[in-house]
């Protein structure tokens, strides 16, 4: 079976996980080519697919402090394990300070829970573990992380932008921060932008093909995407990402 985007190249050491975590290590972020991805996560064109249909069902945020209605989601976490197993937690609400997200932090807000195909799918499992892996060298050791799960589908609309990131340059509150390209149907904008503190740009570039990712540093960088709007009017035009969120833990 083909990966999600064949290599053009042949791979070579260091492996991704090797190359990301100097990358993360040295410069706080990388940009990772989602062939690598897809290769590293043994991600496969039929699996993959299968794993993207799971954004069709995600559900209204219904939270949002500037009153849209463009962003679809569903929300859960995990915990590392000493025996290298990841546990579910109980589903509850999910909450942000007010000085991280001025927007929509400061409650509780409620989202509809992971469904249990796709915390199941091994997609998912190899994605969070070839992340896991990435983190715990750029960190110098196995660390035990909880970890946040954000599926996301932003909708564009004739007259109306979807806004990927509403609250604008912001950080999560979180260690690092991930962001993977699921699809992009129909749209142009959303632009991946991260600065340092100081709001000075780092770099930018717009995740274009399957498993295409951001990852960095969210101490020490800040990030925003732009907004998108329909490429063909009165057709459906959507953004689809998984955004993934580790924390690491006092202990396992």
């Amino acid at each position: 079976m083909n990966a999600v985007l064949s290599p053009t190249r042949q791979v070579t050491s260091p492996p991704l996980w090797a190359r990301a975590s100097r990358l993360l290590a040295s410069k706080d972020y990388a940009v990772l080519a989602g062939s690598d991805v897809a290769e590293a996560a043994g991600v496969y064109d039929s699996s993959w697919h299968d794993f993207a249909d799971y954004w069709n069902r995600l559900t209204l945020d219904r939270h949002m402090g500037d009153g849209g209605r463009y962003r679809l989601r569903r929300y859960g976490q995990f915990n590392t394990q000493p025996d290298g197993s990841l546990l579910q937690l109980p589903h509850g609400p999910y909450e942000q300070p007010s000085y991280v997200n001025a927007l929509n932090g400061g409650i509780p807000r409620y989202f509809d829970p992971l469904e249990q195909g796709f915390v199941a799918h091994p997609v998912l499992r190899g994605i969070l573990w070839t992340l896991v892996r990435i983190v715990d060298a750029a960190q110098g050791h196995p660390t035990p992380w909880n970890i946040r799960l954000h599926p996301y589908r932003i909708l564009a609309r004739s007259g109306e932008l979807g806004q990927p990131t509403p609250e604008g340059l912001h950080r999560d509150g979180v260690h690092y921060i991930v962001s993977m390209m699921v699809r992009r149907q129909n749209v142009v904008g959303g632009e991946s932008m991260i600065t340092d503190v100081r709001r000075r740009l780092l770099d930018s570039a717009t995740l274009t093909e399957p498993m295409h990712t951001f990852i960095a540093n969210d101490e020490s960088t800040m990030h925003a995407v732009t907004a998108i709007s329909p490429k063909i009017d009165g057709m459906p035009a959507y953004r689809d990402v998984l955004v993934v969120a580790f924390t690491r833990r006092e202990s396992a």
